[in-house]
């Protein structure tokens, strides 16, 4: 018996089990976006700014500390990141919004494609402005080290981080 004579013979799904099956799978969907995207943003059980920037600066120390930073060189950079760190908190404010918003959305009577579409292209800005600010960051770090001392950090990632 062929493959054709095999198909021939089953009978096909019924329309509306189709229509089933699909409404389970967009509705998993769902519960996975959600529960993503309420993972990633910003929650109370997370870091406070306080403790976020006492991990970063003591961070920053022990990196500093690799590459024999001078006291100037110290100062400079914690400005940097101290800085990079108070522009994050307008970031942190966005995913909570952005949370709300989804949420706002999906318990409404009807889905609006377009404001989730809306939700999604805001969330991308959002992820992109934050991405240029930590380059932005992490360039006028780098300029703060000596190429010596850029290259030992290399080395010492490189080593770390090789796959």
């Amino acid at each position: 018996m062929s493959d054709d004579d095999n198909t021939a013979k089953t009978t096909p799904r019924k329309p509306r089990t189709r229509w089933i099956l699909m409404g389970i799978a967009g509705a998993l969907v769902l519960a996975i976006a959600g529960t993503t995207w309420s993972t990633v943003s910003y929650s109370k059980r997370g870091w406070d700014s306080d403790k976020l920037e006492h991990f970063v600066s003591w961070k920053t120390d022990y990196v500093l500390d690799q590459v024999e930073a001078s006291d100037d060189q110290r100062t400079k950079v914690q400005a940097i990141v101290t800085s990079a760190l108070a522009d994050m908190e307008e970031f942190r404010d966005l995913k909570r919004e952005g949370r709300e918003a989804l949420i706002a959305e999906l318990s409404a009577e009807t889905i609006d494609r377009e404001a989730l579409e809306a939700l999604r292209l805001r969330k991308l800005e959002s992820i992109d402005r934050a991405s240029q600010r930590l380059l932005t960051a992490i360039a006028d770090t780098a300029e703060v080290l000596t190429p010596a001392q850029r290259a030992e950090l290399v080395e010492e990632w490189t080593e770390r981080w090789r796959d």
